[in-house]
């Protein structure tokens, strides 16, 4: 069998589920759509919820979780935003940051996040487990 390279600009598809064909340009698939999320649970198994490109998890202990990609990112340069559902903090202010594991280096196959919550106007914050922590990476793969 013989190798090859098939190339095109736009993928369509013959809208087997909605009738309608639809279609999209290939650019937006290469570079516009996230290469990672994930929804995790930080509290009772420290579990994926469901996920895209991501292999496993690491607790790295009350309210601190790092995302271990499938395939890289292809450099350090990547967009990543998260949020929770953890509704019983909301009325007290949620902050949230990001540091990259093992350490506080920027690395291509792992991310990490750090949810904190605190009063708002308060400089006190703290670290919490939450059921729903969603992540979401945009960016290169390599």
């Amino acid at each position: 069998m013989a190798n090859g390279t098939i190339a095109f600009d736009t993928l369509s598809t013959s809208g087997q589920i909605s009738g309608t064909a639809k279609s999209v340009d290939t650019d937006y698939l290469a570079y516009g759509s996230a290469k990672v999320w994930a929804l995790t649970n930080q509290i009772t198994a420290h579990s994926i919820r469901g996920s895209l490109n991501v292999s496993s998890l690491t607790d790295g202990g009350t309210g601190l979780t790092a995302l271990n990609f499938s395939n890289n990112m292809n450099d350090a340069n990547y967009s990543t935003t998260f949020g929770s559902g953890y509704t019983t903090l909301i009325d007290t202010g949620l902050y949230s940051v990001k540091f990259n594991a093992p350490s506080n280096n920027i690395a291509t196959s792992s991310v990490a996040v750090a949810w904190l919550y605190g009063a708002s106007g308060s400089n006190t914050k703290q670290l919490a487990d939450v059921s729903h922590l969603a992540t979401t990476i945009v960016g290169d793969i390599a």
